[in-house]
């Protein structure tokens, strides 16, 4: 990938991270994003991925969202591959809890240039259970910075993510991130973030949230 292509990628998110910041869609709720990712090889190119997730509000009853799922992988030079499972659970505190399950597909494209790395993520899912709007594609870009001197710091990245409902035909969520990522061991690391969602069609509409994803390797 050329520099010019590179630098326009880099702009490309400065403006949607711009985007980000003016699109709230009322009264922000402050919220920690946890997830366990633990990654096992299969064969030659194939892992799989098994997740956790657990969410919590500051005013909302908690925790908002917890998850378990799993993604078989498939990484083939710059590209990889991606088929997966999430089963949501969100109202804990309710008589009847609401419980949503996601099959999803994605593919993700690499192009790296010295200590710059540029990723596009396609992720299409189908919210099985869902009786209406079960379709949905998300298209992240993401900008990572490899550092050279800042201890467990492996790098620094920044991506924006916008989602586009099928049934409705319509774009209704943008999600902006800033963060790092640290290496703490041979086969451990852990992302810190800064993240901000709006969403036209959730309650709530904004959200401003610190996330964590530790991740585990197995050789």
């Amino acid at each position: 990938m050329s520099k010019s292509r590179v630098a326009r990628w880099v702009a490309a998110l400065a403006l949607a991270a711009s985007f980000s910041t003016w699109a709230g869609t009322g009264v922000p709720d402050e919220q920690l994003w946890t997830e366990l990712d633990v990654i096992a090889p299969l064969r030659d190119k194939l892992s799989v991925t098994g997740i956790g997730q657990v969410r919590v509000s500051e005013s909302l009853d908690n925790p908002t969202l917890s998850a378990l799922g799993a993604d078989l992988n498939y990484k083939d030079g710059a590209w990889t591959f991606a088929a997966g499972y999430r089963h949501q659970l969100t109202g804990h505190r309710t008589v009847d809890p609401k419980v949503t399950q996601i099959a999803l597909l994605m593919a993700t494209r690499a192009w790296q240039l010295g200590r710059s790395t540029v990723l596009i993520r396609a992720r299409f899912e189908d919210t099985i259970t869902a009786s209406s709007n079960p379709y949905r594609m998300r298209v992240r870009a993401e900008y990572r910075w490899k550092t050279s001197d800042l201890g467990p710091i492996s790098y620094l990245f920044t991506n924006d993510e916008v989602y586009y409902q099928f049934s409705n035909n319509e774009f209704f969520r943008n999600r902006f991130q800033a963060g790092m990522n640290f290496l703490l061991g041979k086969r451990t690391g852990l992302k810190l973030y800064y993240q901000r969602q709006d969403d036209k069609l959730s309650h709530p509409g904004a959200i401003n949230a610190l996330g964590l994803i530790a991740a585990i390797t197995f050789d």
